[in-house]
Formats: C-alpha cells, sequence, structure tokens
C-alpha cells in the first residue's frame, strides 16, 4: 500500500486538527511553492484538515487495509497416509558366516596450521588516525562556533535574526488571514465598495490588476463586475490555515500558503462550497503586509 496522508505529515490517524495543522506548516517551512513536496503535503493537509475527506479517506484506507489481509487456507487432510493393512512375509533364516574382521586405516597426521599472527600491530594506527580524526573535528566545531570565528556572526546576531525572522513571519501570516475575507469575497449588492475595500491589503501594482478583472469582458459583452451583479452572487471566504514557507533575509517579503474555504451562492439557487489552497506572495511596504501576487493551486507549478 502506498504511503498515506498521515504518514506524510507524520502524524498519527487519531491525530487532532491543531496537531496535523502543526505537521503541516512545520512540513511546508522553507520549502520553495515549485517543490514536488510542497503540493505533495498542501493536498494531504486539504485532505486531513477537512472532516468530510478525512471521513472518507479513512474509509478508503480501512477497505484497503482488508483487502491487504492475507488469507489462511484451511488445512488439507492427506488421504494417502491412512493407515493400509501391511502384509508379513515369511521369515528369512540367515545362514552364520565366518565374521570378517577388518584391519583400522592407518591414521594421517596433520600438523597444525600456524596460529595467526595477532592483529592488534595493524589496528593500531587505525585506532590513533580515528582518534585524531575525532580531536581534529572536535577542534573543528570549537573554532566555528566560537564568537566571531572566520568572520561569522556572533551566537546572538543569529540569534536576533532568527527573532525578528520569526516575528515578520507572524506578523506576514496574520495579514494574510485578514485579507482572505476581502480579496476573495464579494456581494453583488456592493461589489464597488468590496472592490475598494480590497486594494488596502493589495499592493498597488496588484490592486490594479484586480480592478482590470473585474473590468474585463470574459464574454465580450458584459464585464465581470456586470455578471456578478446579474447573477446575485455572493461569495464568502475564510482562511481556516496558514503557513509560512520563507521570508526573506531583509524581512521585506514573505511567502504564505493559505487554506481557503469559499462559499458562492447565485440567487436563489442553492450555495455552493469549494476549498482549496493558495500561495501568496507578500511584500512588507511601511510596516504593513500587502499581498503582491496570488496563485490558487493548480495553478502554483
Amino acid at each position: 500500500m502506498s504511503v498515506s496522508y498521515y504518514d506524510l505529515l507524520d502524524v498519527e490517524e487519531t491525530a487532532t486538527v491543531e496537531e496535523i495543522r502543526a505537521a503541516w506548516k512545520s512540513a511546508v517551512a522553507d520549502l520553495d511553492p515549485t517543490d514536488r513536496r510542497f503540493r505533495a503535503y498542501n493536498d494531504a493537509a486539504a485532505v486531513l484538515l477537512d472532516e468530510g475527506k478525512r471521513a472518507a479517506y479513512d474509509a478508503e484506507l480501512a477497505s484497503a487495509r482488508v483487502e491487504d489481509e492475507p488469507v489462511e487456507d484451511e488445512p488439507v487432510e492427506d488421504e494417502s497416509q491412512e493407515d493400509d493393512p501391511v502384509e508379513v512375509d515369511e521369515p528369512v533364516v540367515l545362514e552364520k558366516t565366518a565374521p570378517v574382521t577388518t584391519e583400522p586405516a592407518p591414521t594421517a597426521t596433520v600438523d597444525p596450521a600456524p596460529a595467526p599472527a595477532p592483529r592488534e600491530a595493524a589496528a593500531w594506527p587505525l585506532l590513533v588516525a580515528a582518534a585524531a580524526a575525532v580531536v581534529s573535528l572536535v577542534l573543528m566545531i570549537v573554532v566555528l562556533t566560537w564568537p566571531g570565528s572566520l568572520g561569522g556572526d556572533s551566537p546572538k546576531s543569529t540569534a536576533d535574526d532568527a527573532s525578528t525572522a520569526e516575528k515578520d513571519g507572524r506578523a506576514a501570516e496574520a495579514a494574510a488571514e485578514r485579507a482572505i475575507p476581502a480579496v476573495l469575497g464579494y456581494d453583488y449588492r456592493t461589489i464597488d465598495q468590496d472592490i475598494s475595500d480590497a486594494a488596502s491589503f493589495l499592493t498597488e501594482g496588484f490592486a490594479a490588476e484586480r480592478a482590470e478583472f473585474f473590468a474585463d469582458k470574459p464574454d465580450g459583452e458584459q464585464t465581470l463586475r456586470d455578471q456578478i451583479v446579474a447573477a446575485k452572487a455572493v461569495v464568502t471566504a475564510v482562511a481556516p490555515a496558514t503557513g509560512l514557507t520563507r521570508v526573506s533575509p531583509a524581512g521585506d517579503k514573505a511567502t504564505v500558503v493559505v487554506f481557503i474555504d469559499q462559499e458562492s451562492q447565485k440567487g436563489d439557487a442553492a450555495s455552493q462550497v469549494l476549498r482549496e489552497w493558495a500561495t501568496l506572495t507578500m511584500l512588507n511596504e511601511g510596516g504593513n503586509w500587502l499581498i503582491d501576487d496570488i496563485c490558487i493551486q493548480a495553478d502554483c507549478d
């Protein structure tokens, strides 16, 4: 059986949603969105973080295990081993013959093989070399970890950088989570205001692209904005989980993976729910993390 989503994220099948979310965030950390493992981890989390999809997946796993169980064959009785009546032959009379005497064969004398030479003499140079290598390694580690060695950053500087990167990452994740409802949601009754409000979460360039998107005419007659109004479309979006993949050394750019639940409804028709993941490119402009690009699931190759 192939590796399960649980194995991929290294969690138990009884893991809670919080444990799965934490495992996913750890798995995608520092992965490039073009990495094949990046998509695999996201696909696994998309199933295991969704209650309905997880239940169906667990049922598939259980069914596969039943099919893989070996079937024991029932023992077959061997009828050929049944006791058959044995016929007794007539007794055989043995005549006495003169005893045959045999002389013992001469014993061959084998000289014992010379004892192997002791190996300590050949082994000690290896032991000395190994010991020297260990000492050299220890000395090298001490030198490399000594503050300021080889011109590198001191431990305090490294710790400060890590703390700053972690702080920037949390800020980028929080900004992405706040932006999703406005950027990926809209209401036909307030569409113009929604487009304007979403721009506050976007860089100037990406806000202009989004405005052009709504002004585009997909069918050649109506703009997308007009189609939304005509269909009385309402779309809401939330981000139940976010994960940081990387922050630039300068702290001005971050890549955030977001799981999105989008519910859409047109007029009186039944609402539909779409669950997918997206990769957001975030830029830090004046202390505010803004979305500069979004790629949705299949478009993130």
